[in-house]
């Protein structure tokens, strides 16, 4: 694992977030918070919300209700880039990667983004790269890992960015089962090594309850159930969107 990095504790938090589409409430009155170290996930069924709500705590979409900040500082009407350098990083489902680099060179590029020296970008990228397992493909281009690979090249680059709080969009995707346990451990590991906050966004229900310290359940763009995972496992409403009638 790589070396911890002592922060001050913090929080993002979301109250009453909301998005508004042509009349269309895709995120209504949503309150979600992370904490430093604490792996949170958002699932719910297929168009309840939960990519909005990246977007929305991203800076990728402006929000039509409600605030976001981190800690003290109102992130509500600031931009994508300007939520990155506060330290606000996110990954997409499609794995954002240059094509033409190594996986290394892309863990580089990103830390030399971030403010870094070449050497201690390249160091950083080195320890990153192993800590995910990635090792094996560090001299490989982009363009010719499979699916999950590049998914995990993609948070190799978010990581390598120094997080204080990483949005994660299907990170298991594509990946086998021996990939997947990995990536559990992996995540797990940085959120605590480097007292990261971290929301996850995953279908993979093994992946969620072996992560998450806490979950919070969408349904429709509205909030449905949170708490910790056991208790959400059980909640009746959280029963009936996985296994009711409309499933």
């Amino acid at each position: 694992m790589g070396t911890a990095t002592a922060r001050r504790p913090s929080v993002l938090r979301m109250a009453g977030g909301g998005v508004h589409f042509d009349g269309l409430k895709a995120v209504d009155d949503v309150s979600i918070e992370v904490r430093s170290g604490q792996v949170v996930g958002l699932i719910g069924p297929n168009g309840s919300g939960k990519t909005t709500t990246l977007n929305l705590l991203s800076g990728m979409l402006r929000a039509s209700a409600g605030t976001i900040r981190l800690d003290d500082v109102d992130l509500t009407s600031m931009s994508m880039r300007k939520r990155v350098r506060l330290g606000v990083v996110r990954t997409f489902q499609s794995g954002r990667v240059f094509a033409r680099l190594t996986v290394l060179e892309n863990v580089e590029a990103a830390a030399l983004g971030s403010g870094l020296g070449r050497r201690r970008a390249r160091a950083l990228a080195a320890g990153i790269i192993d800590e995910l397992g990635l090792r094996p493909d560090a001299d490989r281009r982009a363009e010719s890992l499979t699916a999950g690979r590049i998914r995990i090249t993609a948070i190799a680059r978010a990581l390598a960015c120094r997080p204080r709080f990483l949005l994660l969009d299907e990170p298991a995707a594509g990946q086998n089962e021996s990939e997947a346990v990995s990536l559990i451990r992996s995540i797990r590991g940085f959120a605590q090594d480097r007292d990261c906050g971290v929301l996850l966004v995953e279908h993979d229900m093994a992946v969620v309850m072996q992560t998450c310290d806490h979950l919070h359940v969408l349904d429709s763009g509205r909030t449905v159930a949170e708490g910790a995972p056991a208790d959400v496992r059980r909640d009746p409403r959280v029963i009936e969107i996985y296994f009711g009638k409309r499933h």
